[in-house]
């Protein structure tokens, strides 16, 4: 390992780097203040040194017999004693305040006499001698370097330079004329800057204040002068309860422990007037500093105002994204229907070709056995043939019919002229006309509760149940008793065609009354889907309803509901309504 020698000690390579970087530091053009926080960092950091990462730096000044903080790293202010004896030797102790070892390594000037001193931090219960006190001794040397530099360098900047680079000198008896020019050309620097200004000495006293200092903080010139002390000024402060609520000298000793720390720091303030100050303190090289206080109020309020145009930008866009997926799920569920709808269109249309085919198989089969047998056909054989071919021909009738009537209420052509229907008679004949169809049925009638007549249209209530009745013939094929009620209340007839057939699963009863519907009890049963979504809006166009009732296996019950009197019969002329 590369070691180098310091006096009588010999210095490891690692130390020699580490004081490289403080000498590093301390080339450049920053404040004291502002470099001291550096330093410290470069020390704790080094591992090979073993120290906590937390430490501090003491400075005399003038006329003081304490050294008192300087700068520190990693570690709160308040944590640390504002003020320590100065030994020339080394100390390590518990530390007053933090529960930790301290190390307190004297830093000598040039003469040296200590300078100020240096508080490193170790485990908080001592294991032996600290191993490394070589080391501090040479990197303390190399701070002193720093500081020494800068100290000579905020002495030299006291004086301008002459144009040749010789210092800048007085004629002998202007002397007093250049300084009285210096300092009336100082006041209208500070007088004139848009922001307070307040300098203060070490012991706090108010050494000079500008105009605006007093009007920007809204305190009484009279009361605090310059030569006051600055703790007044802030237990004023405190009175007014710009540092919020609690003791007003324990709010204003805070402050003043901060501010005579004389450490470099900037923080924006609300004040009681409603006006937000940015303030900075930058420490005096002779003790001290200036603390200056600039209004920003209008640069806060534009700040707040962007964070809320920011927020309000942000909600919009989350309303707009919410809106997009709200349209993207309808446009979702549309589509879904779309494709539902399609694929039960298709499903119609292969089953519509079966219910076509079957009727006219049977009508060419009837005919091709009349033909067969045309020299021996008799007269019973000649009516079977022909119920067939009718029957068959009628069935392929009403499915067109249905279809047709469909399509005509999807183009709102349908209309339907209400009159005087005697609904009992009208319901008498579909069941003798279902009986010709299926002659092995019993149609079981209680009508008598049903009003004389109803205002309606009768062939579009002919369609209703003649539907009606044949679904219930159609699933109900071996349970042949179909009853039929009718009565009326509140205004409105009521009809139930009731089967005992297959009935329906309860999953698809909300679903029967869509087009092209069929139930899975439907399975093997010839049928469209379509005769139901067709009785619905015929009773619609009524003002009516339809309503089913089913368990499986036990049959179900259709209910047909209408007004006796539409609300367009109360007028003295009946329109035609139309189907919207």
């Amino acid at each position: 390992m590369h070691r180098r020698r310091m006096g009588n000690m010999e210095i490891a390579g690692w130390g020699h780097a580490t004081g490289r970087l403080i000498l590093r530091v301390g080339y450049s053009d920053r404040i004291m203040a502002q470099l001291i926080p550096d330093i410290l960092r470069v020390i704790v950091e080094t591992k090979q040194l073993e120290l906590r990462t937390s430490a501090a730096l003491y400075l005399l000044g003038s006329g003081r017999q304490k050294a008192m903080l300087a700068g520190y790293y990693n570690v709160h202010w308040s944590q640390l004693e504002t003020y320590v004896e100065i030994s020339p030797s080394i100390q390590v102790g518990p530390d007053p305040q933090l529960p930790m070892h301290r190390i307190l390594v004297p830093i000598a000037g040039a003469t040296d006499d200590p300078i100020g001193a240096l508080a490193v931090y170790v485990g908080n219960e001592e294991e032996g001698d600290y191993a490394h006190l070589d080391v501090l001794n040479a990197l303390v040397g190399d701070i002193s370097t720093v500081i020494l530099a800068k100290q000579e360098q905020e002495m030299r900047t006291v004086a301008s330079p002459a144009p040749d680079g010789q210092p800048l000198q007085a004629a002998e008896g202007d002397g007093h004329v250049l300084h009285e020019n210096i300092f009336h050309l100082l006041r209208m620097t500070v007088d004139n800057f848009p922001g307070g200004v307040c300098a203060l000495d070490e012991d706090l006293t108010v050494a000079m204040t500008n105009k605006r200092f007093y009007e920007i903080l809204d305190l009484p010139a009279e009361r605090f002068p310059v030569g006051c002390s600055f703790k007044d000024i802030l237990r004023f402060n405190a009175a007014r309860g710009e540092y919020g609520p609690g003791d007003i000298e324990e709010l204003a000793q805070d402050r003043i422990r901060h501010v005579k720390l004389f450490l470099e720091h900037s923080f924006d303030r609300d004040t009681a007037t409603g006006l937000v100050l940015e303030v900075r303190s930058a420490p005096s090289p002779g003790g001290g500093c200036v603390i200056t206080y600039v209004d920003v109020t209008a640069r806060k309020t534009a700040e707040r105002e962007l964070l809320h145009h920011r927020d309000r930008l942000e909600d919009i866009v989350r309303a707009r994204t919410a809106e997009i997926e709200l349209q993207a799920q309808k446009l979702e569920r549309l589509l879904n229907h779309e494709r539902h709808v399609n694929e039960q269109q298709r499903q119609f249309v292969a089953m519509a070709s079966h219910e076509f085919r079957t009727p006219l198989a049977i009508i060419d089969g009837a005919a091709q056995r009349l033909t067969r047998r045309k020299r021996e056909i008799t007269d019973e054989f000649i009516g079977e043939k022909v119920d067939q071919i009718r029957a068959s021909v009628l069935r392929m009738v009403s499915l067109m019919e249905s279809i047709l009537a469909v399509g005509r209420l999807d183009h709102g052509v349908i209309s339907i002229q209400p009159e005087n229907c005697k609904l009992s008679e009208l319901i008498e004949l579909c069941c003798a006309g279902q009986k010709g169809i299926s002659p092995s049925h019993r149609f079981h009638l209680d009508l008598e509760r049903l009003p004389a007549t109803i205002l309606a249209d009768q062939s579009a209530l002919q369609q209703v149940f003649t539907n009606l009745l044949s679904n219930a013939a159609k699933y109900a094929a071996n349970a042949p008793d179909i009853f039929i009620t009718g009565w009326q209340e509140n205004g409105f007839v009521h009809v139930s065609v009731k089967d005992q057939g297959i009935g329906i699963d309860a999953d698809d009863l909300p679903k029967m009354f869509q087009r092209y519907f069929r139930a899975r009890t439907s399975t093997g049963i010839a049928g469209t889907g379509i005769g139901l979504n067709l009785v619905q809006q015929i009773l619609e166009l009524h003002q009516g309803s339809i309503s089913v009732t089913s368990q499986k296996g036990c049959g179900s019950v259709f209910t047909v509901t209408l007004p006796i009197a539409t609300p367009a019969a109360n007028n003295s002329s009946i329109p035609t309504i139309e189907a919207a």
